[in-house]
């Protein structure tokens, strides 16, 4: 079953919506409205209303309880993925490990269940507010007066998460939802663990993830992510997570911001993050020193746990007279559905980067109020005296006396000197005014084409400077992609191993797992060696980031004969002699 689909006019087949033309017919299919199938059927208890979002595993939907009218989310599967067996166990590993927490800060999931022509789906609350990401916006800091609240939450429900075992493994601004409940806004709501980790009692990973394999959002993970140690990843790694998600909303910047993914984990495996207060120095210096731990690349230098995060953050608010309470909801402002929002950052939406449509206006708004992120984050008044004030009233003409009285019999000629006097007089008087009023304008005009003259001269020298500048910025990118260096992540199955790798540059010697950076498009040999394991030689072209994995396999263990089946012992230097001297192996077979 396909989810959205375009049916041809000529021969009434079917189409997935991103088919162009029909095969059978040629027909343009391009005009042609797209209708889901999903939409308007009912699964479980609960009819399907509309899409909210769409991601790279699969599409979340609005729902309703025809009898009861409770609005719920329904995430669907994308069919293509429901004979996988690894995408279908991680699809519904998120409801178990939200099953497990429990807690009210994490997204409730309310049912799980596979339909009739295998269409795996899970059931959840429906969400009536924004996410985070929706007030984090690029170079405007977010005071500590309004994301402490919200940290001291999330540090809430992550706790909940790791003391069930369950490692989150993609925090981001769009994975937390910022809801009203109770008279007070902001309450958070955690969602995505679609990628979360699963560990046992002593904190073994019961997942299959595979070593060397990096999930998540490269902005925000840690460095044991990026480098693809997953038997390393702990509720450390979501510690640092938020870290740059704290750095971020306190300076308006992420610490490690790139063009591609291989710069920004560069950034996370070896960049020490520019000091916050360098960028906003209304950052208060010990909560600067709390972001800078989490940020720490060895794990046993950041906070231990989201505990201790946490009571750092809350000792910070106390010392500097920030309340812990959530803000009072303003009735004034209505919080828009998700559904207005754009498309939502639903779990397993990874692949999206957070682009999201303003919600509606509100008819009016309120007093600007710094507690509101809303309002904080510049929340336009339609009010406009411009448009909603009052216009002054037109002009009445001017009234015209008429009268009814008729008109008196006509009077012999009197001399008409004194109204030609008033016509001469009124002339004169109409003549002065005319010429004062063609000075006057002619004034007026010659100082409009100066305005004029001075406003396109102004133009005319920024499009100098904007074009001088940007031909700067040009030549400079130009320089950088020239000279663009690229990201390997070096890594080996089992760990490690020494590597020689070599390119026409350098040759750099390392252990398994580390990383080298060459330049765009060059050839590099590798040479991986570790005791007991046959060597793997391999060459990559460095044309993107990528990481370069060898699995080493075991020498074959020698058999010791015993020396009665032993033959006579050969003389050194005899003919029948091996071929090899013990300890070498011939090397021509390994791939």
């Amino acid at each position: 079953m396909r989810e959205r689909v375009r049916t041809c006019p000529e021969c009434q087949q079917n189409y997935d919506d991103d088919v162009a033309h029909c095969p059978e017919d040629g027909f343009s299919l391009e005009g042609v409205e797209p209708v889901d199938e999903l939409i308007g059927r009912t699964v479980g208890s609960y009819k399907i209303t509309k899409m909210l979002g769409k991601g790279g595993m699969g599409s979340v939907y609005g729902g309703h309880h025809p009898v009861i009218g409770s609005r719920v989310a329904i995430k669907f599967l994308h069919p293509q993925y429901s004979t996988d067996e690894k995408i279908v166990e991680r699809f519904f590993n998120e409801a178990r490990a939200v099953n497990i927490i429990g807690h009210d800060n994490v997204l409730k999931i309310l049912d799980l269940n596979v339909t009739d022509d295998n269409r795996h789906y899970f059931v959840m609350e429906y969400l009536h507010g924004r996410a985070l990401q929706h007030i984090v916006q690029p170079n405007v800091p977010i005071g500590l007066d309004i994301t402490g609240p919200i940290l001291l939450q999330m540090c809430n429900a992550l706790q909940a998460a790791h003391d069930k075992g369950i490692i989150h493994r993609d925090l981001k601004p769009d994975n937390v939802y910022l809801i009203t409940l109770q008279g007070r806004q902001n309450f958070v709501k955690v969602v995505d663990f679609g990628i979360a980790k699963l560990t046992d009692a002593e904190g073994a990973s019961t997942g299959k993830t595979q070593t060397g394999m990096v999930m998540g959002t490269p902005a925000y993970m840690s460095p044991e992510q990026g480098s693809g140690e997953t038997n390393k990843i702990d509720a450390r790694s979501d510690i640092y997570s938020l870290g740059v998600m704290m750095y971020q909303m306190a300076t308006g910047r992420l610490p490690f911001p790139g063009t591609n993914f291989g710069e920004v984990l560069m950034g996370h495996l070896q960049k020490k993050p520019d000091a916050p207060r360098t960028i906003n120095p209304q950052i208060q210096p010990d909560y600067e020193a709390v972001i800078l731990k989490c940020l720490e690349k060895r794990q046993d230098d950041r906070y231990q746990s989201m505990s201790a995060l946490r009571e750092a953050i809350f000792s910070v608010m106390q010392t500097h007279g920030i309340s812990a309470e959530l803000p009072a909801a303003d009735e004034t402002v209505e919080m828009a559905p998700l559904e207005f929002l754009g498309e939502p950052s639903n779990p397993g939406n990874r692949s999206r980067p957070g682009r999201q449509t303003n919600p509606p206006r509100m008819p009016s708004s309120p007093p600007r109020n710094p507690s509101n992120p809303r309002q904080a984050t510049g929340t336009r008044n339609p009010s406009n005296p411009s448009v909603s004030g009052s216009r002054p009233a037109s002009r009445p003409p001017a009234s015209r006396s008429h009268s009814g009285a008729t008109q008196p019999p006509v009077e012999p000629k009197k001399s008409n000197l004194g109204l030609i006097i008033g016509i001469v007089a009124a002339v004169v008087v109409i003549g002065g005014g005319g010429v004062f009023y063609s000075i006057n304008a002619a004034n007026t005009k010659a100082e409009a084409s100066a305005a004029r003259l001075r406003e396109l001269e102004k133009k005319r020298r920024e499009k100098e400077i904007a074009d001088a500048a940007a031909a700067e910025v040009q030549a400079k990118e130009d320089a950088a992609k020239k000279d663009e260096h690229i990201f390997l992540s070096i890594v080996s199955e089992p760990a490690g191993a020494t590597v020689d790798a070599t390119w026409p540059e350098e040759t750099k010697h390392g252990t398994t797992p580390f990383s080298i950076e060459v330049k765009n498009n060059t050839k590099v040999h590798f040479e991986y060696s570790k005791e007991g394991f046959s060597p793997f030689v391999t060459e990559v072209i460095a044309d993107k980031a990528q990481q370069v994995k060898a699995t080493l396999k075991p020498l074959p263990a020698v058999p010791v004969a015993d020396d009665k089946q032993k033959g006579p012992k050969k003389k050194k230097g005899s003919q029948d002699a091996p071929a090899q001297a013990e300890g070498l192996m011939d090397l021509s077979d390994v791939k």
